[in-house]
């Protein structure tokens, strides 16, 4: 069964911030080009085949432009473990490997 068409339906003054923000980062840029594309009447089909990648992708951004605008083709969090301690604990391990380098360079083997 073949998906019905999606295309971008949000105010003009949308698509022109969209077209503004194309010189971010790279991925929101991607998907803010398939609604552009969505918005000159091109099927998802065409616009994967340009893009290099699944219709079902394309249909999925517009969807989410739809509903959220252009806040929703940012990243959103992911899920997984989150890093563990952070710059300040970084910074004490390499302190100490320092001074353990330090430490066995003075002694004999």
């Amino acid at each position: 069964m073949r998906p019905v068409s999606v295309f971008a339906n949000r105010p003009g003054s949308e698509i022109e911030q969209l077209q503004a923000e194309l010189h971010g980062r790279w991925r929101q840029a991607a998907r803010a080009v398939m609604v552009l594309l969505s918005a000159q009447d091109l099927p998802p089909a065409q616009i994967a085949a340009l893009l290099d990648c699944h219709p079902a992708t394309v249909r999925r951004w517009i969807s989410r432009f739809n509903r959220e605008g252009a806040a929703g083709l940012a990243d959103r969090p992911r899920s997984g473990r989150p890093r563990l301690g952070g710059r300040r604990l970084t910074g004490r391990i390499a302190a100490l490997l320092v001074a353990a380098a330090g430490t066995a360079a003075g002694s004999p083997r």
